[in-house]
């Protein structure tokens, strides 16, 4: 019998010390409601469940931008309502001004109608925005250049791909402009020169260059001074859509166009770089409509601006059908959200939420071990005074 070491008070409070430490665990356990209360519970679900709440977070906030952006889209196509509404007027007046029982004063007041319906309309892109934005005059429209100062890039579709690209565009006789792709080679070192540096075909940007497949449709507008422009339409294949702006009827055999791809807004609808729908807002002024040298002051020029008027009104509902399309992903987007966000809080929740039954069976287990290694010490501290009998 010794009394300088006591070991069974040693092996005693070691035994207490593991089941208090255990007893504490499964205490915080049962007060927090989470099962991974430090990365030592579990080191791997930790980190996973961390991934997992980040992703949470995420999600939230992806939530908002996206009922965001639908309110941004919603806000345009308000715009645009009424934008159509003053569209249809102005086919009414055209079609009215048309009539040969008209006199000049007569189509001098339809005119003036139609002018100050312009006006609002140029308004109204000019004055539509959302937090500070402007939608409607061009700032939230895929941006492209050419080498042209006549020629410039009024719009494309999102189906188009960015880039640059060397086109050869034309104009016959009769008005009807053709695109094709610039030879390069010994053929033409310069247009080799370009596709050496990067440059993209006509054919690469359009699906095709064959005329039966492509539709081209210009429209011009004249000029008080006697010039014109041109504002041509490139319809190719996949949902590509180009529309340029040239003056006088400018042409280029080795027009170099630079779609840079930017300048839409850019939705972020996920968690993850890249995850974004950019949404491009079609220019709503009257020059982007092809109104602006619409003019009723005679029976020949109403009969023009009626196919004027339906070109523009072709353009407004291309414009709202683009802003639609943009909405249903958007909310198909949103319910995705949702979906995904539950199906995440799911997996969390049996990652780190404690299944309370069966931890309070542990606890139990632990609080007992604990009171029992409380009593077992207090006799292994006596053990050694049953020395002193010995001593007597």
């Amino acid at each position: 019998m010794k009394i300088n070491s006591n070991i069974t008070a040693y092996l005693t409070n070691n035994a207490y010390a593991q089941s208090e430490m255990k007893l504490a665990n499964s205490t915080a356990k049962l007060s927090s409601g989470f099962k991974l209360n430090k990365s030592g519970d579990d080191p791997a679900n930790y980190a996973i469940a961390a991934k997992m709440r980040s992703m949470i977070k995420g999600l939230e906030k992806v939530k908002v931008n996206t009922t965001t952006g639908i309110s941004v889209i919603q806000t345009a196509e308000a715009a645009m309502v009424e934008t159509q509404s003053m569209v249809q007027r102005m086919n009414e007046l055209a079609i009215k001004s048309s009539n040969g029982t008209l006199s000049s004063s007569d189509r001098t007041t339809l005119q003036d109608e139609l002018n100050q319906l312009l006006k609002e309309i140029d308004r109204i892109a000019e004055s539509t925005e959302f937090n500070g934005t402007k939608l409607l005059d061009g700032t939230m429209q895929n941006k492209g250049y050419t080498n042209k100062t006549a020629i410039s890039v009024m719009d494309y579709t999102e189906e188009t791909v960015g880039g640059k690209y060397l086109v050869k565009l034309t104009k016959d006789d009769d008005g009807n402009y053709s695109i094709d792709d610039v030879t390069g080679g010994t053929t033409d070192p310069a247009a080799q020169a370009l596709y050496d540096k990067g440059y993209k075909k006509a054919s690469d940007l359009f699906g095709t260059v064959d005329p039966t497949r492509l539709r081209i449709i210009s429209d011009t507008v004249p000029h008080d001074d006697g010039s014109f422009t041109d504002y041509v339409t490139i319809k190719g294949l996949d949902g590509v859509d180009l529309r340029l702006k040239t003056e006088n009827g400018e042409t280029d055999n080795k027009l170099e166009l630079d779609l840079t791809g930017l300048g839409a807004m850019r939705l972020q609808v996920g968690t993850e770089e890249g995850e974004v729908i950019n949404a491009s807002f079609p220019t709503m002024t009257v020059e982007a409509m092809g109104l602006a040298g619409i003019d009723l002051s005679s029976e020949e020029s109403s009969h023009k601006a009626i196919d004027l008027v339906n070109d523009a009104l072709n353009y407004v509902n291309s414009a709202r059908s683009r802003l639609g399309a943009y909405q249903n992903r958007l909310e198909n987007t949103s319910a995705f959200i949702d979906t995904y966000n539950e199906d995440i809080t799911t997996s969390l929740s049996r990652i780190q939420d404690t299944d309370m039954a069966e931890e309070m069976i542990e606890f139990t287990n632990k609080q007992i071990l604990t009171q029992a290694g409380i009593s077992m010490l207090s006799q292994a501290n006596e053990a050694p005074q049953q020395a002193l009998q010995l001593l007597q």
